[in-house]
């Protein structure tokens, strides 16, 4: 399915947001800023996969407290 580069971007963000990795995707934006750019695919990998995994690495976390923020909300006081 064709997408523009934001809209790529737009789903990239939300994965990784909530702590998953889709690799075909992270693929498909790295592919779609080298191109024009004229980059290395593997240059530009090495630096997004690093900010990549870094956000990921705190989805649950933040998907937690989004949760509890929530409940806390819905408690009848």
């Amino acid at each position: 399915m064709p997408c523009t580069l934001e809209e790529l971007l737009v789903a990239l963000a939300d994965t990784l947001w909530k702590g998953k990795r889709a690799s075909e995707l992270e693929k498909r934006v790295i592919e779609e800023i080298t191109q024009p750019s004229g980059t290395e695919f593997w240059d530009l990998f090495v630096e997004l996969d690093t900010c990549f995994e870094s956000i990921a690495a705190n989805g649950a976390l933040r998907l937690m407290r989004g949760q509890t923020s929530r409940v806390y909300w819905l408690l009848p006081w």
